[in-house]
């Protein structure tokens, strides 16, 4: 194995995981369109964060037949506070770099607040009942920034020490978002 894989190897073992899901009564290409629209991505966050896009480049998706969707190649540079009335925006630069209409789409972190941050949206569809569905399911590797001295155990205290608990109450909050968005919108 050459240096760089090793270096490459070592990174991915010092990376974290964070997978949650829930079920809404929406077919998958409904739930799917909102989430590949990278228009919704400030809707799903608090409104004290302030969240907006302030940059798009998007990639066509093949056969893609969803208006603003991001396929694969999209660059989507979003900025928001990292808490109530901070006077300073984070800037988050995401590259959408798997794409799959109607079951899933993965956003690397280019720039932004983590070390290292690749979210995957998973959908597929699923019945409770008589009521058809789908099943979303968000699946997070990522590492928190800590310099030259990155290690799993850096990661893992900041973890303990809240990290993981933010991430939890994040996901939490774009999950009721987006059953309360889904229901008010106009299906297409």
């Amino acid at each position: 194995m050459t240096g760089r894989g090793a270096t490459s190897e070592q990174q991915r073992k010092q990376r974290l995981s964070f997978t949650t899901d829930q079920w809404v009564p929406f077919p998958v290409d409904r739930v799917f369109a909102f989430f590949a629209d990278p228009l919704n991505l400030p809707r799903l966050m608090p409104a004290w964060r302030e969240a907006r896009i302030d940059s798009l480049e998007l990639q066509t998706p093949d056969g893609g037949s969803i208006p603003h969707a991001a396929g694969r190649g999209s660059r989507i540079l979003l900025s928001f506070r990292p808490i109530p009335l901070f006077p300073v925006r984070l800037r988050w630069l995401a590259l959408i770099d798997d794409y799959m209409a109607d079951h899933h789409f993965c956003d690397l972190q280019v720039t932004g607040p983590f070390g290292y941050w690749r979210h995957c949206h998973l959908v597929g569809a699923e019945a409770h009942g008589d009521v058809e569905g789908t099943r979303v399911t968000d699946v997070v590797d990522y590492a928190w920034p800590a310099g030259p001295v990155s290690s799993i155990l850096v990661s893992s205290i900041l973890d303990a020490l809240g990290g993981r608990l933010q991430i939890r109450q994040l996901f939490h909050y774009r999950q009721r978002q987006l059953l309360r968005l889904l229901r008010n919108a106009t299906p297409s």
